[in-house]
Formats: C-alpha cells, sequence, structure tokens
C-alpha cells in the first residue's frame, strides 16, 4: 500500500518520494528553500500571523528586494503561500504560512512498519457539531450572510454545516466528533486539536477575557483565558460585507495531550491527564468539546473560526501521531 493511502486529509501533509524522478524537483525546491536562516526565520514569523512583504522586511532588517527574493524562494517550494488583498488602498500581497503541518520524506528501503508513523490529520468543518448548548445571545454566519442571530433553539438547522463562524456571548459549548478509527491497533504518543478563537463581546473589545475550556471525551483537559474579542481590523479571510463593529479575527490555539500530560499551545499545563486517560480506542468516536462553563470566572464567551473567516485558513483540525517507539 501506497503511503499516500494513509493521509487522511492530504491537504495538511505534504508528501514526497525521494525515490521518484517525478518529484525531484519538489525536494530540490524544499533544500533550497531550508537553507537559508533567514527564510527559516521568515517562516517563523509567517507561522505566527499573516504579514506584508514591508513588514517582513522591518522585522529582520533586510532590503525590500532581498525579503522578496527569499519569499519567492518559499513560495517556490510551497512552505508559504501570497495572496493580493484589497483591504486599504491598493493592492498588497499578503503571506501567509502554509496549510502544511507536516512534510513528510520516503527514503530508499524504509521499511513497511514505518507508514504507521504518519499523522492521521481530519479536518473538521465548525458547523459539523454533533452536539451544543448557547446563551441567548448568539449565532453563526458562512462567507456570505448571517444564518442564525440570537435563535439558540436554531442551532441544529441543515444550514449551520456551512457556518465560517460561530459565537456565543457568556456561556455554552460547541461537541464534535470524529471516527476513531486512528487509535485502533497503534499506540498513540499525541493528539491534538486545533482552531481559531476569540471571546465575544458586546461588537468587539480586545479586552475582553474569557475562561475557554477544553474537553476530549469528555474528560477536562484544561481552561484557557482568552484575553479578548478582536475586531480592530479584518481578518485576512474575514469577508468584506463583514460588520466593521464585530469580531474579526481570533488567535490560533492547539491543545494538545501526550503521555506526559496536556500541553497548551505547546507548553505543558496539566500533568494530572495523560493520552491513557483519554480511552481513545472505546466506542466508535473521539468528541472534542469547547466549552465556556456556566459558573466560569470569566463568562466572555467565544467565536469559533472557519477557514473563510479570521486569520487562518483551517477550520479544526484534529492530528493523532504514533509512538515512534511503538
Amino acid at each position: 500500500m501506497n503511503l499516500n493511502d494513509y493521509l487522511q486529509e492530504g491537504s495538511f501533509v505534504k508528501f514526497i518520494n525521494v525515490q521518484s524522478a517525478e518529484e525531484s524537483n519538489d525536494l530540490a525546491l524544499l533544500g533550497r528553500a531550508l537553507s537559508s536562516p533567514i527564510r527559516i526565520e521568515i517562516m517563523r514569523l509567517l507561522m505566527q500571523k499573516p504579514r506584508l512583504l514591508s513588514q517582513i522586511a522591518d522585522s529582520l532588517d533586510l532590503q525590500l528586494s532581498s525579503a522578496a527574493f527569499h519569499l519567492k524562494v518559499l513560495e517556490e517550494a510551497h512552505l508559504i503561500m501570497a495572496e493580493n488583498s484589497t483591504k486599504g488602498k491598493g493592492k498588497l500581497k499578503v503571506y501567509t504560512f502554509s496549510r502544511y503541518k507536516f512534510i513528510l520524506l520516503q527514503f530508499f528501503g524504509m521499511p513497511n512498519e514505518s507508514v504507521k508513523k504518519i499523522p492521521h490529520v481530519v479536518n473538521i468543518p465548525i458547523g459539523d457539531y454533533v452536539d451544543a448548548k448557547f446563551d441567548k445571545a448568539c449565532g453563526m454566519a458562512n462567507e456570505e450572510a448571517l444564518i442564525n442571530e440570537d435563535r439558540p433553539n436554531e442551532l441544529f438547522c441543515p444550514e449551520r454545516h456551512s457556518a465560517q463562524i460561530i459565537w456565543t456571548k457568556r456561556c455554552g459549548y460547541l461537541k464534535y466528533a470524529i471516527s476513531n478509527a486512528y487509535a485502533i491497533g497503534d499506540d498513540l504518543a499525541e493528539v491534538s486539536f486545533s482552531m481559531e478563537l476569540c471571546s465575544e463581546a458586546h461588537g468587539y473589545n480586545n479586552n475582553y477575557p474569557s475562561d475557554i475550556t477544553f474537553y476530549i471525551n469528555d474528560v477536562e483537559l484544561c481552561t484557557w483565558t482568552c484575553p479578548g474579542d478582536f475586531g480592530d481590523r479584518y481578518g485576512k479571510f474575514t469577508p468584506y460585507w463583514w460588520f466593521s463593529e464585530s469580531t474579526k479575527y481570533g488567535l490560533l490555539t492547539t491543545v494538545s495531550v501526550r503521555k506526559s500530560g496536556v500541553y497548551l499551545n505547546g507548553e505543558l499545563i496539566n500533568k494530572r491527564v495523560t493520552i491513557e486517560d483519554l480511552k481513545l480506542e472505546n466506542g466508535n468516536r473521539t468528541t472534542f468539546t469547547i466549552a465556556v462553563k456556566e459558573n466560569a470566572e470569566h463568562l466572555g464567551g467565544f467565536n469559533v473560526f472557519g477557514e473563510k473567516f479570521g486569520d487562518y485558513n483551517q477550520s479544526i483540525v484534529f492530528t493523532a501521531i504514533t509512538d515512534t517507539n511503538a
């Protein structure tokens, strides 16, 4: 079986077969792109947020022509993306980091068992929740229009599947479910969920904390205090028709569970819950819940963004990684 057969969402994993003559150019472009410390610094900048050419040049003290050269090399290797933005005056090119979370190289003689080490990645549309409960002040929209506003009894309308932004003002939760086939027969090292989130204030308020709690299989993982509801500028993917005094972008947030505990954006914050506690192999699904508890200290609600709203071209991304020592 080819390694690509094991990839569930190829848009998030780039695979290069070193043995394939057809992929030699891709491999050479990747090697060239990664051979420069400056280009690696540019990638790190774009992992934080999208930027203009001038912003990248200023951050790294580069001439515009030099920054443009390095960006072209990275773009040719598909490590970054560039899109024209018409927000503001004139057209500006905005650079953002690639959607790829992993780049995998297959070398000559790779044993068949190594296919188990390929991460299992699933993209979950934000409207595909299986359970939900919201405060009265809530709503959702897709990239073209509002779907529902302040009608929590309509959370399960069929149109929800097209949602690109969903919000609740004070408390509430969204629960998602995926198949747990990935957990059967393998020793898992890590599972993670990545998504763009922010608080939900009236209009927007960049300084508006909210205590957002995450669960996997109904096991409480951690609570993140989101600093605000961000609307001082348009998100890179937020549509033009969207209300100027409303939420426009969030923060990319990743919750991971390993054998050593729970990590929030790469930082270990809870040693009491480990991947074994999640019982991922039980039943036929894995659930993930985003919630603000009714008794939270900061009852600031939440917004969750899809790939066509906010700053990041993704919905909710689930990743499972097999233990390389298994």
